[in-house]
């Protein structure tokens, strides 16, 4: 695990994590009924005792109330402790962990984005209106809160969706543009018919994930 804190990329949080239930019974049920034992135990012969057990006691019950959450399939939290990367969960269920856990919360479904259609100049010069249709979605959950800027995605306990989409629609936009600009829109040499062109929508595609692989967003999948 101390190998791992050093990686600049996501790994599993493998810090405690208990299962939810069964803190609601010892936060709400089991230290109430200690807290009950110790006042009513330590009477006046062992005051100082009665009021030390009953104040730590309630101090676990105050940090026992904090800590829960609820995860569906396909959602990650990125788990920071006092600004420190301690890992991703992505546990399905009802569970409790370290309530000074800052825990930012992530879709990883599947999203589209419909590109709306840009003029670029194709190899040639050749002005081109052309759009695409992008499927997306997290892979690496470590650099979408650390290495994007924080006040674009906003600071709050989960990623702001709308600006996490601006970003992508940006640099889809951007990769387009590169792209287009290395082909022709159609054959320009008869002697070299297999030369690709922005008509061969697969061969296109294929490069567009090539290029984005090597872009800023290549955290994306």
């Amino acid at each position: 695990m101390e190998g791992n804190e050093n990686l600049n990329h996501e790994y599993e949080y493998k810090g405690m994590c208990l299962n939810g239930f069964f803190m609601i019974f010892f936060t709400f049920i089991l230290v109430p009924c200690l807290i009950a034992a110790c006042l009513i135990c330590g009477g006046e012969d062992n005051l100082w005792l009665s009021i030390g057990g009953t104040v730590i006691l309630a101090v676990i019950f105050i940090l026992g109330c904090v800590g829960y959450f609820v995860q569906e399939p396909n959602v990650a939290r990125v788990m920071i402790f006092f600004g420190k990367y301690k890992g991703t969960c992505k546990k399905v269920g009802y569970y409790w962990v370290n309530p000074f856990l800052d825990r930012k919360k992530l879709s990883l479904r599947i999203r589209n984005m419909d590109i709306d259609p840009i003029k670029v100049n194709d190899k040639i010069g050749n002005p081109v209106l052309i759009g695409m249709v992008l499927v997306w979605r997290i892979k690496d959950t470590y650099k979408v809160v650390f290495d994007l800027d924080s006040q674009s995605l906003g600071a709050q306990s989960s990623i702001d969706n709308h600006a996490l989409s601006t970003f992508v629609r940006i640099q889809s936009d951007a990769a387009l543009r590169e792209v287009t600009g290395h082909f022709a829109y159609d054959q320009t040499d008869s002697r070299h018919p297999e030369e690709m062109t922005l008509r061969d929508s697969v061969r296109i595609s294929a490069t567009f994930w090539r290029r984005r692989s090597t872009s800023v967003w290549r955290w994306q999948a």
